[in-house]
């Protein structure tokens, strides 16, 4: 009886793993004494200048922690005058937070006392563990046992520390400004450069956290946390990899429609550095399931450092626009070009101006201004021309009629030239902004350095965003856009999605037969009835396993092809696998001795070969128009399965027409926006009078192949190459499954 209910809970917990994983994390999820600690002890804490647990002290006492401060260290009596204790057992109060900073064959003895003391959490700077591989793994290993043992949370190892409103408890060389960016990063070493930048800005943090290891607490759980944080107003990430790409998916949606996250990622997914032995997974990107991920949960995906501060700066000081229509402003030519340019790539659009405001520009302008987005006010322009304008785009005169006023946004470009005033063009600005924009985004771009720098200054100071060029400025608004349209959209957990009857106590037989017989790779006709189980439909297909065979299964489904049958062989017409036309029972018996003997002269020296397949053949003359489509699906490590669409047959891979869509919580929209993101789209709606392909037959396939690997998880791998797309109705022609042993 007690293996059989190990046995229920086992099939109960893969059934409903996600949902597990966000009940258990939500358990054991206050992390709040990381940020307001009443009490910290420093294990490892030292009164010699130069030394970490020095370094760590000073920091914590300097940046005016209120709280009780313990040092731990059985060598001193007293550290910056404060009494030291030996053991954590010893100190006479009770305990938040423990830093360590001793050499990493002390910790897990530390750890321990740490957790019989009742210690809330342990910043773990020390370093010495997975990192290093070998005996660290088995080091980390036994410490996350110990945190498990008594509830307690970590943070690193090997990590820089942490850094709140509160206090500095990390070994950072100072510590950075106060405000409402929270900044997460894997790397310490990133994380003090960042900060050491941001000194030069005008914006500041809310905290600064160190990762490390992330032997426990990773990125999400404080996401999670600063999401409700009423301190933090942005939340900025540099990341190298997700390690539970679960817990982002369910989590991060939620927490981006309170608060702008933005990410840079950096590396590439195991996905793509992994040999794929399909085509899907040959054509998946390095990290395309963290793309797709991000967009799914509403983040913002930074592509640089530089990028990660301006998309900050913009969300923390910048409302959201109401629309995509913007203005641009300029006092020359060239720069307005690249501006415009810029607008292009990021597909931010033009506002168009009602004739009272064309009307208004075009008499008090000079007469070689371009009156119409991009406005050109030359390069005579004073403070006055600028402010007529800004004003006049946005109707602010009220003594005016405008008309309609559709900007709802603008960039502002200044060159010096002899008559430019760029510090009180940017006091204009900044007034503008501040007493008439409200809701309306204004970014500017100050081209120079010497004779603008004081008007920049100004504006960054008084929270206008400045960049040295356009091109920038446009990419920082396009975010703005990017978080209207998410904050617009329906919530994920408010979507329809799509569930088939399928049949999957039949599919769950199949893929126990294959494990039994040591395979992972599923023969042509186990995958042809998988698909029936879930709907999907694909020619009758048999396996003959001699030429006799072959020549009966040939009568009973009429005009076939006939293809060899081995897990080795993947691109079966590379070895001659395959013989199309099977007319008579005669043309059966010699095309399966002609396949095995080309598969033996030109395939594997090791392929098993089961036999060949007999599979009713689709006459292609017989439709009026054909499209060959690739469908397929690749496991990301991270966030599961990924599923792919483009233009199939034989060449796919060189073409490489593919969109990509992770099949977690998939709906019919996103279906329709995989096939549009691809060229092939155009040929299934129909070209040149032809009638277009039925592609709402092609959507249901995508969306019943997303509920087969979402039920699935053993699958790993999934090809349908070619899918034949009619006018009315499709056939999937050859079908790859690979499962986990």
């Amino acid at each position: 009886m007690k293996n059989l209910k190990i046995i229920i809970t086992i099939k109960f917990y893969k059934r409903y793993k996600r949902q597990f994983i966000s009940d258990i994390k939500m358990a054991n999820n206050d992390i709040s004494f990381f940020f307001n600690p009443k009490s910290i002890a420093v294990i490892g804490a030292s009164s010699t200048k130069g030394k970490v647990g020095n370094t760590v002290l000073n920091n914590i006492i300097n940046s005016g922690y209120k709280g009780k401060v313990f040092p731990i260290n059985p060598r001193a009596d007293i550290i910056f005058d404060l009494p030291c204790f030996d053991s954590v057992l010893n100190v006479p109060e009770d305990i938040d937070i423990a830093i360590f900073v001793i050499p990493s064959k002390f910790v897990n003895d530390a750890a321990e006392d740490c957790g019989k003391k009742g210690v809330k959490g342990l910043i773990i700077i020390s370093a010495g563990f997975k990192e290093i591989g070998g005996e660290g793994v088995k080091r980390e290993e036994q410490l996350i046992k110990i945190s498990k043992k008594y509830n307690m949370r970590i943070l690193g190892p090997n990590c820089l520390g942490f850094i709140g409103l509160n206090y500095n408890g990390s070994f950072a060389v100072e510590t950075p400004k106060k405000g409402e960016i929270a900044m997460i990063s894997q790397s310490g070493a990133m994380l003090t450069g960042m900060m050491d930048y941001s000194m030069t800005q005008t914006f500041g943090f809310s905290c600064n956290i160190s990762l490390g290891n992330k032997a426990d607490l990773g990125a999400v759980d404080f996401i999670k946390y600063l999401a409700n944080d009423e301190n933090t107003k942005v939340i900025l990430c540099y990341l190298e990899n997700i390690k539970d790409g679960d817990w982002f998916l369910e989590i991060l949606p939620e927490a981006t429609r309170k608060k702008p996250i933005i990410i840079l990622k950096s590396g590439v997914s195991e996905a793509g550095a992994r040999a794929a032995s399909s085509h899907t997974g040959a054509l998946a990107g390095a990290d395309i399931a963290y793309d797709l991920a991000f967009e799914k949960c509403g983040v913002i995906r930074a592509k640089t450092i530089e990028d990660l501060f301006d998309y900050g700066e913009v969300f923390l000081y910048q409302p959201i626009p109401k629309d995509n229509s913007f203005a641009i402003i300029t006092n020359a030519g060239g720069p307005g070009i690249v501006a415009t340019d810029a607008f292009e790539r990021e597909k931010l659009k033009f506002a168009s101006f009602s004739e009272p405001i064309l009307h208004l520009l075009r008499g008090n302008l000079p007469i070689e201004a371009a009156i119409f987005n991009p406005i050109d006010i030359v390069g005579d322009a004073t403070p006055a021309r600028y402010e007529f304008t800004i004003k006049t785009i946005f109707g602010i005169d009220a003594g005016q009629d405008f008309g309609e006023i559709r900007t709802q946004g603008a960039l502002i470009i200044l060159t010096p030239q002899a008559q430019t005033q760029p510090t009180e063009i940017a006091k204009l600005v900044h007034s503008i902004s501040k007493n008439y924009l409200n809701g309306k985004p204004v970014v500017c771009s100050f081209i120079g350095g010497k004779n603008i720098s004081e008007g920049r200054d100004y504006l960054k100071q008084n929270h206008i965003p400045c960049y040295h060029f356009p091109d920038r400025a446009a990419h920082a608004l396009k975010t703005l856009v990017k978080r209207r349209e998410f904050l617009t959209s329906t919530p994920l957990n408010e979507l329809e999605i799509p569930s088939f009857k399928v049949n999957k106590k039949r599919v769950k037989e199949i893929f126990s037969n294959v494990r039994n017989d040591e395979r992972t790779v599923l023969l042509s006709y186990e995958t042809s009835e998988i698909f029936d189980c879930y709907g999907i439909k694909s020619p009758k297909s048999r396996l003959a396993q001699t030429p006799k065979q072959a020549m009966k299964l040939q009568s009973e489904i009429g005009k076939a092809v006939m293809k060899i049958v081995s897990p080795q062989i993947i691109h079966k017409t590379d070895v001659g696998g395959i013989l199309l036309n099977i007319e008579t029972e005669q043309d059966a018996f010699e095309a399966y001795i002609q396949i095995v003997n080309n598969t033996k002269k030109f395939g594997p020296q090791n392929a098993k070969i089961y036999g060949v397949e007999v599979q009713e053949m689709i006459n292609f003359k017989a439709k009026p128009k054909v499209n060959e489509i690739i469908i397929g699906m690749s496991r990301d490590p991270q966030f599961g399965p990924l599923l792919m669409f483009g233009t199939g047959g034989i060449y796919a891979n060189f073409i490489q027409d593919v969109g990509f869509a992770l099949s977690y919580k998939f709906t019919r929209d996103d279906a329709k926006q995989l096939i549009e993101s691809t060229k092939i789209n155009s040929l299934l709606e129909g070209v040149r009078g032809e009638a277009p392909s039925d592609k709402q037959a092609i959507i249901d396939v995508l969306l019943r192949l997303a509920q087969l690997v979402n039920n699935f998880p053993e699958i790993v791998e999934l090809d349908i190459n070619p899918l034949l797309a009619f006018v009315k109705g499709y056939s999937a022609v050859d079908i790859k499954i690979t499962i986990k042993r």
